[in-house]
Order: structure tokens, then C-alpha cells, then sequence
């Protein structure tokens, strides 16, 4: 089992939308001296910030907090924490194996430096946070009071949630949870803030013209990076906040608070909010011990699962900067990719590497809500590997189905609700690991709702 890795949480500006998030990091104590200029002025700055912490308190209709430690800091000094602050998130042999794994199914081009691209995107896009560890607020002051204000407002609403909806320090540690899971759970924060700064903002529209002016801001980085990463990393503001909104409509903010205490398992009840009131969770997929189908000279370097998002991401087979859209900023994927993607019920993929680590085999299982479901899946899938490897899938059946290149050969297999692949360098190793595949235990359907 591969070692369970910290999700990586940058806070980011995109195009008009403005975007923030809380990183469960350790903070280095009150920096940016620079910053207070005089006494007066730091003092002005914190009533502010204290005004600011009481409006948007009451606009989210929860208790204000007594006091938040904020930590003032400038741009330039919160870039210079960039490389600590990520290593104690994702340490570079953990980014690496996320690297292979992605790499592997086809999310990200093969050699991506996931930490290294991770450091530049938040150099890029980095605008400050809340700590939950410590209870500090790191705010960048950099001469834009109207953004500091919009950005305060959301960030209070992440020490909001610490304080009065996270009884079990769930924002503190996602380590247990899988990608996509972890993924919907921060939705649910991050959805929440953006409503909640969105009020505040909607009562001082004033605010609206410094956030305008960052639509100028450098966005090359993002611009240029796999739409894979753009769209994990903007799915929780954008399909969050319409997932809280939705919530809203049904119950208003006390229906916000109760989804603490019955969070949302997985992108697919983030993005079909009716199946997170249905409680329509995900079975729960075992895989075989690669080991034992491989050789003993094999380990995993990589375990998770990818969800109905990214797989609807997968077989749209986007271009960088795509995946969006331009006028709105909402997710706009291929609708034959989210069809494909939109009756997912389980999935579960690892990532095997020989000894010398010059070798690699990817098993991937998947169920789906119907055969017909996952019989979709499974030519959508085909689909895509005909063009990613220049290539036919093909066998005597179109429910088992095999590519063979001289760089890869691959499998699919169309078993009821199940669809099952692998990835090896040769034939003989995908039969081997699909054989493996066949027996491991059945899905483990999730309870249904009380």
C-alpha cells in the first residue's frame, strides 16, 4: 500500500474569479514587520480586519470569533514560504509517485514535476490563508485594500467553520481519505466561503473594481498547466460554491452547517447535488496484491481513486487552458465525457513499479450504477486510448478488448457493472495483472439512506 500523501490546496487567483482556500499548513510566526509602517497604522488595520471578521460572521449566520491572530506579510515574503510550506504538504517522492500515477492513465504528460509545478502555480497564485493548525490568519496586505478585504472575508469564513463546524479537525488532516474524496470535502469548504465572501462582496460592491484589476494579473503558469490540474484545483470554488447553493435553496445556511456532520464522499455528489441528499455513496473497491500477479521484485508507489470528475477530464482529453468557460469561468467539459463519467459508483487504481523502477503496470477498477453504464464507460474509454496511443482496441469480443504497441499494451474488460484495465510494458504482464484484477473481492456497495 502506497504511503497516504497530503492533498495539495494552493490559493489561487483565475481569470476574473476570485479564489482562495485554506492550507492545512504550519505557519513561522508573525513575519512582514515591514508591513506596519507605524503603530497608528497597524492599528487601523486590524479594526478593519475586526469589522470585517463580525460583518461577514453575521452574513454566514454563525457566531463571531473573539479574536484571530492575523499574521500580516507582504507578497514577496509569503513567495519566499512557498518551497516549506509545500514540502510540509507534499514531501517531492510522494509528488513523484502522483506524477506516475496521473502520467500513467493519462492526465498529465509523461515527466511532469507535479512539486515543481505545484511551487509555480502557487508563486503565481498565492494570495494568503487560514491556518487551522495554529489558528492563524496570514494575510498579504500589498496595497490593494479592496482585495485584502474580499479575501479577509473568505478567510474568516474558513476560521468560521474550524471553530464552530469542524468538531473533528477534519480540515486539519484529509490524509485518510482518498483524492476524490478529499477532493468533494473541500468543495464543501471552499463552496461555503465563496458564498459566504460572495454576500459580503454583494454588500459592498464598491469592492468589485479592485477584484477587476486583477483580471491583468500573470496567469502563464495556469494558463500553460495540464487542464487536469487547473480544473482539481478550481473544481472546489466553482462546482463547490453551486453545491452550496444549492444546499442554500433547500435549507438555507442551517442545511450548509448539517453537511459538516454528514460530509459529501466523492465529486460525484459535489457535482449532482441531489445525489448527496439521496446519500448516494460510492462502493468500496479492493484491489489485487499486485506483488504476488507481477513478481516479487514489484512494489505499489501509488494507490488512490480518481472519481467521476477526473475521469470525465479523462476521456475529454483536454488541451491546457481548456475545460472552462471563457465568459462565465464555470467547468465546461465534452458532454460526451461527462455522460460517460456521470453513472460512476466506485473506482480504485494503482500504480506498480519493478526494481530498478524501469518497468510500470497500472490496474484500474471501476463499477457503474448499471451494466449499460459501465459498457459506456468501457467504449469511451477504448476511445480514448485509440487516440492516445495511435492505436485500435480490439478482440474477438467488444467486452474484452486488448491495445499492443511496442512501447505499451493494455487491456479492458467489460465484466457486468465492472469495467477493469491495466497498463505493462508487455502483453504477458497485462494478462497477468488483469487476471489479478478478476480476483479480487467483489465491490462493496455503500449502506443506502436511512
Amino acid at each position: 500500500m502506497a504511503t497516504p500523501r497530503k492533498p495539495l490546496h494552493p490559493l489561487m487567483l483565475q481569470g476574473t474569479a476570485v479564489l482562495a482556500i485554506a492550507l492545512a499548513v504550519t505557519t513561522c510566526g508573525v513575519i512582514g514587520g515591514a508591513l506596519a509602517q507605524d503603530a497608528d497604522a497597524e492599528i487601523e488595520l486590524e479594526a478593519n480586519l475586526d469589522r470585517i471578521a463580525r460583518e461577514t460572521a453575521e452574513l454566514r449566520e454563525l457566531p463571531p470569533l473573539a479574536e484571530i491572530d492575523d499574521v500580516l506579510v507582504s507578497q514577496d515574503e509569503l513567495l519566499a514560504m512557498m518551497p516549506s510550506l509545500i514540502t510540509e504538504e507534499i514531501t517531492p517522492a510522494e509528488a513523484a509517485a502522483q506524477s506516475g500515477s496521473l502520467a500513467a492513465l493519462g492526465l498529465i504528460p509523461a515527466g511532469t514535476d507535479l512539486f515543481d509545478l505545484t511551487l509555480r502555480l502557487m508563486s503565481e497564485q498565492v494570495a494568503g490563508f487560514y491556518d487551522p493548525l495554529n489558528d492563524e490568519m496570514l494575510v498579504v496586505f500589498d496595497g490593494n485594500p479592496g482585495l485584502t478585504e474580499y479575501f479577509y472575508s473568505h478567510e474568516v469564513i474558513h476560521a468560521l467553520q474550524d471553530a464552530h463546524l469542524d468538531p473533528d479537525d477534519l480540515m486539519e488532516n484529509l490524509t485518510a481519505l482518498n483524492d476524490d474524496q478529499t477532493l468533494a470535502t473541500i468543495a464543501l469548504y471552499e463552496g461555503d466561503a465563496v458564498a459566504g465572501s460572495t454576500a459580503y462582496l454583494e454588500r459592498h460592491p464598491a469592492l468589485t473594481g479592485a477584484l477587476l484589476r486583477e483580471v491583468g494579473r500573470d496567469s502563464s503558469v495556469m494558463d500553460e498547466a495540464p487542464a487536469s490540474v487547473t480544473i482539481a484545483l478550481l473544481f472546489p470554488y466553482i462546482s463547490g460554491a453551486a453545491f452550496v447553493d444549492h444546499l442554500r435553496t433547500e435549507g438555507g445556511w442551517d442545511a450548509v452547517d448539517a453537511a459538516y456532520a454528514d460530509m459529501p464522499t466523492s465529486t460525484e455528489e459535489i457535482l449532482h447535488p441531489l445525489k448527496y441528499l439521496e446519500r448516494d455513496e460510492p462502493s468500496r473497491i479492493a484491489l489485487p496484491d499486485l506483488t504476488t500477479a507481477l513478481g516479487a521484485d514489484w512494489q505499489v508507489v501509488d494507490e488512490d481513486t480518481l472519481g467521476e470528475l477526473q475521469i470525465a477530464v479523462l476521456l475529454a482529453d483536454l488541451n491546457p487552458g481548456d475545460g472552462f468557460n471563457g465568459i462565465t469561468d464555470d467547468l465546461s467539459l465534452p458532454e460526451a465525457a461527462r455522460n460517460a463519467a456521470a453513472r460512476w459508483d466506485g473506482d480504485r487504481f494503482a500504480l506498480g513499479e519493478d526494481g530498478d523502477g524501469k518497468r510500470e503496470a497500472l490496474v484500474w477498477r471501476s463499477v457503474w450504477d448499471t451494466p449499460e453504464d459501465a459498457r459506456a464507460f468501457s467504449r469511451a474509454l477504448a476511445q480514448f486510448g485509440n487516440n492516445r496511443w495511435n492505436g485500435v482496441f480490439n478482440g474477438e469480443s467488444p467486452d474484452d478488448v486488448a491495445l499492443v504497441t511496442p512501447e505499451i499494451a493494455a487491456r479492458i474488460l467489460l465484466d457486468g457493472q465492472e469495467v477493469l484495465y491495466v497498463q505493462a510494458p508487455d502483453l504477458p504482464l497485462a494478462d497477468a495483472a488483469l487476471a489479478a484484477l478478476q480476483t479480487a473481492p467483489a465491490p462493496d456497495p455503500a449502506p443506502g439512506p436511512d
